[in-house]
């Protein structure tokens, strides 16, 4: 497709990775088969696209192969995620990359940090996936109802970076998402049930030990990277596809904002042109990682490159 020529030279490039390009999935796959540490890129703008491609990993690894990780896939499409099915259903989804690059020439080296960070052994840190040098700060919030004040520290903050009010907005409302997934939605018991299931989200405890939650925040001149941290590691995989790829309506929204555990702002937040990178490791850690590029106006800013990834760790 046009445009991924480019793109692709410059994540690999970035990312340290040396380029080979080819135009059947079965040749891709045989390249996994011998040598370690590949990446690959898969044009899946189409069911059969990836059809092709899962059919190539079947008859030469096994869809269960160590010598694959989902992790290291990323997917090309022209559709929007919703619009692709067959790729959030797939048991070798790792990463969605929606391909809308004529309004940013260079977004391919941007991506070369994302796709940097998939290779590392745990994709912690969202220093990694910003320019080398950016400052990092953080808000620790050891209250529930602090998540306001962070929420509202950000959006000060962004509109004193020249992001304009709508989209500081729109991104300090991306904030409140992940915080309060974070504070609500992480939290398991030893058996794997959600604590605050059904607390209401007006409620205020303490976040201590294990329930603390950190936001972490960076701005590297050209993307604001905000990260949200809980020490639980309870991220459903499936779940979280499922949500973030369907399209909700105004009703559900609404049921959305009083109760807790629903995750349908994640697929609101994408909608609006923000990025995802959820990196987990069960029982452990989970950060989720939402990506906005400062724009000259608000219909740039809305159709903006967009990608998603997960990188899940046992």
């Amino acid at each position: 497709m046009p445009g991924d020529a480019q793109f692709a030279a410059q994540a690999a490039a970035a990312s340290g990775l040396a380029l080979r390009t080819v135009k059947r999935a079965s040749d891709a796959v045989k390249i996994v088969a011998v040598e370690e540490g590949c990446v690959l890129l898969v044009d899946a703008s189409t069911q059969a696209h990836y059809m092709e491609f899962e059919r190539a990993v079947q008859e030469t690894l096994g869809l269960f192969s160590s010598r694959l990780s989902a992790n290291h896939i990323h997917y090309l499409s022209s559709g929007d995620i919703y619009e692709v099915p067959y790729l959030i259903q797939s048991p070798l989804f790792g990463n969605y990359i929606h391909r809308n690059f004529e309004l940013d020439p260079n977004v391919g080296t941007y991506f070369g940090r994302i796709l940097g960070a998939t290779l590392e052994d745990r994709a912690f840190g969202c220093e990694r996936m910003v320019k080398p040098g950016t400052k990092v700060q953080t808000i620790q919030l050891r209250m529930a109802l602090q998540k306001q004040e962070a929420v509202e520290a950000v959006r000060n903050y962004l509109v004193a970076l020249k992001f304009q009010s709508r989209m500081a907005t729109v991104i300090a409302n991306a904030v409140d998402e992940i915080l309060m997934n974070a504070i609500f939605d992480a939290p398991v018991d030893s058996m794997g049930k959600h604590l605050y299931e059904s607390t209401s989200r007006a409620t205020n405890f303490a976040l201590e030990g294990p329930r603390a939650v950190d936001l972490h925040v960076a701005f590297d001149g050209e993307y604001v990277a905000l990260t949200a941290v809980d020490l639980f590691g309870s991220l459903d995989k499936n779940k979280l596809l499922t949500a973030i790829s369907k399209i909700y309506t105004e009703q559900e929204y609404r049921v959305r904002s009083s109760v807790a555990g629903a995750g349908i702002g994640l697929a609101s937040v994408f909608h609006s042109g923000g990025s995802f990178f959820f990196a987990s490791e069960s029982g452990v850690r989970t950060e989720v990682t939402v990506f906005f590029k400062r724009c000259d106006s608000y219909r740039e800013f809305k159709s903006q490159f967009r990608f998603l990834s997960t990188q899940f760790y046992f």
